[in-house]
């Protein structure tokens, strides 16, 4: 039988990533505010700087944006600035896109604080504590891909999720 402690402590700890969500998606808007983007065209911009130079089908893939949308995102960050494309070094059929160099300031200003803030916060918790956290964090990452995994194909075919349920 499961231990009631472990539940409602497990329960707190989800409503606490819950709140860090929401607070996180708050401060996102914010950004993409300050910005002039709106929430998707922030998040394929963010998707672009952590991962780097990528052709549009795979930021179409880690946004879970069709390709059509992609498009239209990539035009606006590249019209606001933000972004550029040029031809593939690897398939000069191909057009890669990547953050631009006029983005770097008005990033460095924005998140600055903000990451000096948070590795403040995390410069208490001591090394073994965090490890632990960052396997934690990754696990939890893995359940959120395969639900929207689950979720984007219950849109394309209704029957697949409840097949999915059934024993």
């Amino acid at each position: 039988m499961a231990d009631p402690a472990a539940s409602d402590e497990a329960a707190r700890a989800l409503n606490a990533i819950r709140e860090l969500h929401a607070t996180h998606d708050a401060l996102l808007e914010s950004v993409a505010g300050r910005y002039g983007l709106n929430h998707n065209d922030l998040r394929c911009l963010e998707i672009l700087h952590r991962e780097g130079e990528m052709r549009a089908q795979r930021l179409a893939a880690l946004s879970n944006l069709s390709p059509a949308a992609i498009t239209k995102v990539t035009d606006r960050l590249v019209a606001a600035g933000y972004a550029v494309r040029r031809q593939s070094s690897a398939d000069r059929r191909a057009q890669v896109i990547r953050v631009s160099d006029g983005h770097a300031e008005l990033r460095a200003t924005t998140w600055e604080r903000v990451h000096a803030d948070a590795v403040a916060v995390l410069d208490d918790v001591p090394a073994d504590r965090l490890r632990g956290f960052l396997v934690l964090l990754g696990r939890l990452a893995e359940v959120n891909r395969a639900h929207a995994l689950r979720l984007s194909a219950a849109l394309d075919d209704p029957d697949a999720e409840q097949e999915a349920r059934e024993p």
